[in-house]
């Protein structure tokens, strides 16, 4: 019979719940899938929270924008300099990476090689989208990327991992360099120069230290203290730049395409005779310190010195004098009179040192000394005026100009230590020592070939004056480079001015 509407029903029939009735499992699993949910989503809006938040006195007012003081700039020197310490702590501890994963000497200098690689990738790919970016958030996000992957070199056991995640962090390791373009929007034109030079003394300061601590370090302790050193102190650069990094309005704030972004590094090359100037000399003085420092292992270790590694890593520490005098020439020099008198005064300096290093270093240790003091110093001051210059050509694309002159002096880096090598190979010191000193006198050469007020290609239009005399230097009397919506945005607004005054 079959039941009522309102009867019992068979005990062979399936009793369909009620809506909202679901059984006690149910909802436990939905609970918590939920909750599960949640909790992400509260991690990450937590992180998030954290990197979007400004400190009131790093917010940015136009009325009154953040002042660059010595404090910020030694902050960015401290902060460039261990970060770009990533990059170096593996060198002298190869031999004992190889080790640790069971690898040839020869596979383990994979992980430099990929370091770089890492390195100039990011200087192509990740510094143009500073002039897209606010500055603050960008430089904070890739800090706390690369010190939390770090995490990974620290732990893991596989050396294919230990090459991929070297490759990451180097990618990301490129923030000194969108730093050096943010000092020259903060600094005053009269400081400009002093505050790259303290920035990029920071940058020289990490190279040093971070072969003398992984040195001393794993000497005592195991290699992996170093990782670990490394680890903090991303952390801590995190925390002090999350607390005094000032914000800064993106320098296009209409936004460009990543692509025409990446275009637009070739395309300024052909309306900027200075940015040409700059990135040919920088290719040449990169190419004779590299070359210089390679070779200089083969020179010290063999007849008639035959140093330790120990004193042959001491020679380094040479390049601390570059780094405290340079600043203070910086500020007194180069601040003080046209970039390219500056220039051409650092490639004399690093001229002179090779050539007593190269014809004398085969019989005096005092010659590579001498060398080292003079070029070290020689090409700081150089490569300090020509970032001076170029920062003026186009304010609205300063860090695209900057990777446009890392990439020349990346490729002369890379130059100097092949061509070194192989010039040493088959001739010795001073033939590959000659090389440079061929390198050096081609940059002289590019910097008598265009004056200082050229607006050409060539010649000396404009005077020969060497003090700036409160004169803009060249480029930042140029009007600035915008993107469309920009220049569409202000013709609206002297089309709208006009309409109103007539």
């Amino acid at each position: 019979m079959t039941p009522s509407r309102h009867g019992s029903s068979s005990p062979h029939e399936t009793q369909t719940p009620p809506p909202g009735a679901e059984s006690g499992s149910s909802r436990t699993a939905s609970v918590e899938r939920k909750g599960s949910s949640s909790s992400e989503a509260t991690i990450w809006q937590k992180i998030s929270n954290v990197l979007l938040y400004t400190p009131e006195r790093c917010r940015y007012d136009p009325a009154n924008p953040p002042k660059f003081s010595i404090g910020l700039n030694l902050l960015f020197a401290f902060a460039g300099a261990f970060t770009v310490a990533n990059l170096y702590y593996n060198h002298p501890i190869l031999h004992l990476l190889a080790g640790e994963f069971g690898v040839s000497n020869e596979r383990a200098s994979l992980i430099p090689t990929l370091a770089q690689a890492g390195y100039a990738s990011g200087l192509v790919f990740l510094c143009p989208l500073g002039d897209v970016f606010p500055r603050r958030l960008y430089v904070l996000s890739l800090i706390l990327f690369t010190a939390t992957v770090w995490l990974g070199l620290c732990l893991t056991d596989s050396f294919s991992i230990f090459c991929s995640l070297t490759f990451l962090t180097s990618l990301t390791t490129v923030t000194p360099q969108l730093m050096l373009p943010l000092v020259g929007d903060l600094a005053p034109p009269n400081r400009r120069a002093s505050a790259l030079s303290i920035t990029a003394s920071g940058l020289l300061l990490g190279m040093l230290l971070a072969r003398l601590l992984s040195g001393v370090v794993t000497n005592y302790t195991s290699w992996r203290n170093i990782y670990w050193l490394s680890f903090a102190l991303q952390y801590l650069i995190f925390i002090l730049l999350w607390l005094f990094m000032p914000d800064y309005p993106s320098a296009n704030p209409e936004g460009i395409s990543y692509f025409r972004i990446l275009w637009s590094i070739l395309t300024i090359f052909i309306h900027h005779p200075l940015l040409i100037q700059a990135c040919l000399v920088g290719f040449c003085t990169s190419t004779t310190f590299t070359n210089f420092w390679t070779t200089l292992t083969f020179l010290l270790s063999g007849q008639p010195y035959e140093y330790s590694t120990l004193v042959i890593g001491l020679f380094a520490l040479i390049g601390i004098f570059s780094m405290l005098v340079s600043p203070i020439w910086s500020r007194h020099v180069t601040d003080s009179f046209i970039p390219l008198f500056s220039v051409i005064l650092g490639l004399s300096f690093s001229l002179t040192g090779t050539i007593i290093g190269t014809y004398t270093g085969s019989f005096t240790v005092a010659g590579p000394i001498i060398q080292a003091l003079f070029l070290d110093f020689g090409i700081q001051t150089a490569q300090i005026a020509n970032r001076s210059a170029i920062y003026g050509i186009l304010p609205q694309a300063r860090n695209r100009v900057n990777t446009a002159y890392m990439i020349s002096a990346f490729t002369g880096q890379l130059t100097g230590t092949a061509v070194g090598n192989h010039v040493y190979a088959m001739g010795g010191w001073v033939r590959s020592g000659s090389v440079s000193v061929g390198f050096l006198g081609a940059a002289v050469g590019l910097c008598i070939l265009r004056g200082p007020r050229e607006k050409g290609w060539v010649g000396w239009g404009g005077g020969w004056k060497l003090r700036k005399d409160g004169e803009k230097q060249e480029g930042e009397d140029e009007k600035a480079e915008k993107g469309e919506g920009e220049q569409r945005q202000e013709r609206e607004a002297e089309d709208s001015g006009d309409s109103g005054n007539r």
